[in-house]
This record gives C-alpha cells, structure tokens and sequence, in this order.
C-alpha cells in the first residue's frame, strides 16, 4: 500500500510543534535554576563571599548587563544572516550550545573566584538570550491557520511547566543528600551540571525534527540600515518596539533581581526557593488564563492587564514585610509573566514581514536586551546609593507606566 502524503505531512507537522515547545521546556530549566534560582545564592554563599549585600547586588547587575550588551551588538545582525541564509536551526543549535558549555564550566569554579564566575555566567546568559532569538523567529515558520497568541502562549506554558519540574527535581536532590560531604552538593554547584544536561536532552527534538521549510529569497538585499529604516517608517511597530523595549526591562528586571531582593529583606534562601517555584507553577495556568482572556477581549486588553498587576507587584515590594506578601509577589508574578512574554511575542509576529523573521526577531531581542541592560543596572546603583533595596525595586514601576503609554499610543494608530 502506498503511503498517505497527507498524514506524512501532519506528523513531520506535529513534530515540528511539539519540539519547538519543548525547546521552551528545555531552556526553561537555565531561567529557572540559574538565572532566577540558585545562581544569585550560589554567588552570594560561594564566588563573592566577602562582598556587601549592596556590592552584590551591583556585580549581579553588572553581569547580567553584560550579557545584554553583547546581545544587542550582535543579535540584529545574526538575525539578517538567518534570514538570508534560511537556516535558523543552526544559529539556534550554535547559540544554545554556547549556554549549555558554559553553564556546565561553572560547576569547576573555586571559591571566591567572583570574577571567573560572573563571566561564565555572562556567556551562558548570553547563549540562552541570544538562542531565544532564533526561537521566537520560528514562530512565524508555522502554518497562518493556526492562532498565533495559542502557540505562543502554550510554548511559555510548557516552559514554565519545564523549568518548575526541573527546579522540583533539583531541589529534591539536594535535600536528600544535604548531610552530603562532597563540595558540588554542599556549595549547591551541582545544579550546573544537571541544568546543563536538562537544556541538552530536551533540545534534541528540534535539533531532529525542525525544518527550515522558508527558502531563504536570494534577491533580499536588506541591510541592517533598511531594517531600522522600514521600522521607523511603520509609526504602529515603532510604538509597540518602543512599549515593548520599555516595559519588558521592568518584567525581565523582576525575574532576575526578585531572589536578590528577597535576599536582602532577610528571608532565607529555603523561604525564597519556595517562592520560585510557587511563580513557577502559577506560570503554568496563569499563561493559559492570560491567552483565554486575549482570545475573549484581545491581546491589547490583556498586555494593559499584566502591566497594571505589575505595577501593583512594585508597591508590594516597596511595602514587603513578611515572607507571606513575598509569595503573594510570587503568585502575581506567576499569574501575568508568561502571558505579557507571550502575547508580546504573537502580537510582534503578527505585524513583522514573515519573510525577514529573524532579522526582525534580532531588533525585538536586541530592544529588550536592551533594556535588560537598564534595569538590574538601575536596581543595582539606586539599592548601593541609597542603602535601601526597597526603592530599587519601585523604581522599576517607571518602566510599567511609561511601556503603557506607548503601547496605547500604537493601538490607537491601529485603530
């Protein structure tokens, strides 16, 4: 019997959905564990011992500003390649492999060695920023049929699903050997090696099954000057760029300074792993309430929404007392940050030219890089001039309130 070329083609489809979300589940683990876990109390306890609270936090912003900077530098430009050349999977595999070896190197890092640690902690940051370029411009290699907001949205879903297992797995393992006497367990660095053979093992679907079905069209002549050009000359995605460059400083700010903060107040680290992995876990069913509103109202209600709870997070922090209003923060949290991610992301999708994805994706990424590179730097010198981590938190409000501004003004040019 012959072979139906229709379901052949439904299958290649369908596994080309499912490891482009695991992707996200893959990756997720670093944002998780990493990032937003265990690395500020590994920096703290382990590689800056002898630093202040107010020094720490400036070095932790300092090095995750880097990794941002070297992103915005850089992401446009592998962007257009991409584009030209047709072949996001590789630039993908490059970019995440670069995070994974780095990661890995961080569990060979001795005791106060500050300076080393913060630097691969810098590349590996870099490495997952710069893979998610190539990743959010992949959205678009989908069939129009389907909704955008939905894929986008159950791809942060399963990533905040995937990072929340993972982070429970890590946890789990450290508790049942924490009467351990071998210094990877003791000093926590063995969540490097298990959350670089997570990204790896769960990256393997796209590396296999994802296709670059978009021919790369040779005629495109576009330079990185006609990309800036074509955005100024569209006043609809210049004030979303703008929105989205403002506002998600104040949501990518949140995610990678809420430890250190909670660090600061005095909770212990136990109290605030916890904290994580309630966000975590809210993420899941908050990402999909977020998109079941877009779906009901549309995206533009639903991203004033999450920025207004955002807001409303900054003057609790500013008001924390208890570790009680901290998982209050955390569930906040959990309920807007997937589906502001998402619905930023589908709604861009839906206003770019498909065929230059990527090279539009890489001034996406850049601009909120970009911004990642203003907030932590923001935190970290008003908490160390100041003496008071509580006004470091509010004054990421700013960027809430202004991002709102914006995005109005573009959707009222949509209309």
């Amino acid at each position: 019997m012959g072979s139906n070329p229709t379901a052949s083609l439904k299958i290649v489809k369908n596994k080309k959905y499912y490891s482009w979300i695991l992707y996200d589940w893959a990756n997720s683990a670093y944002a998780t564990i990493v990032l937003a876990g265990f690395f500020p109390i590994i920096f703290a306890d382990y590689f800056a011992t002898s630093f202040t609270q107010s020094e720490r936090t400036l070095a932790l912003g300092i090095s995750n500003s880097s990794a941002s900077l070297l992103l915005i530098l850089i992401a446009p430009f592998l962007g257009l390649l991409a584009d030209r050349k047709g072949n996001k999977l590789k630039y993908l595999i490059f970019s995440a492999s670069m995070g994974i070896v780095a990661t890995f190197f961080l569990v060979f890092i001795e005791r106060d060695a500050w300076a080393i640690a913060s630097m691969l902690f810098s590349i590996s940051l870099f490495g997952f920023m710069l893979s998610n370029v190539f990743y959010d411009s992949m959205l678009l290699n989908f069939d129009d049929s389907k909704d955008l907001n939905s894929i986008s949205s159950f791809g942060y879903a399963a990533g905040y699903l995937g990072g929340g297992l993972a982070f429970v797995f890590a946890l789990f393992f450290l508790f049942y050997f924490e009467d351990s006497s071998y210094d990877l367990i003791v000093n926590k660095k063995i969540i490097f090696i298990f959350t670089s053979f997570w990204w790896f093992l769960f990256s393997i679907p796209i590396f296999i099954y994802w296709k670059d079905f978009d021919k790369p069209k040779l005629q495109n002549k576009y330079s990185l000057l006609d990309t800036f050009k074509d955005i100024k000359a569209d006043r609809r995605l210049l004030y979303f760029l703008l929105a989205y460059w403002i506002y998600i400083d104040g949501v990518d700010t949140v995610i990678r300074m809420a430890i250190n903060f909670g660090i600061t107040i005095g909770f212990s680290s136990n109290d605030l792993l916890i904290a994580l992995l309630v966000t975590q876990f809210v993420s899941f069913p908050g990402t999909i309430l977020i998109n079941f509103i877009a779906n009901y109202r549309s995206s533009e209600f639903s991203i004033i929404i999450c920025l207004i709870v955002y807001i409303l997070i900054t003057l609790i922090a500013y008001n924390l007392n208890t570790i009680f209003e901290f998982y209050l923060i955390a569930v906040l949290i959990g309920l807007v940050q997937g589906g502001i991610q998402a619905l930023s992301r589908s709604y861009y999708a839906r206003i770019i030219p498909k065929d230059r994805s990527s090279e539009y994706f890489g001034v996406y990424n850049m601009l909120g890089k970009f911004a990642a590179l203003l907030g932590p730097l923001l935190v970290g010198f008003i908490t160390y001039y100041t003496n008071d981590s509580r006004l470091g938190m509010l004054s990421i409000s700013l960027f809430f309130i202004v991002g709102i501004l914006f995005f109005k003004k573009q959707y009222a040019l949509s209309c």
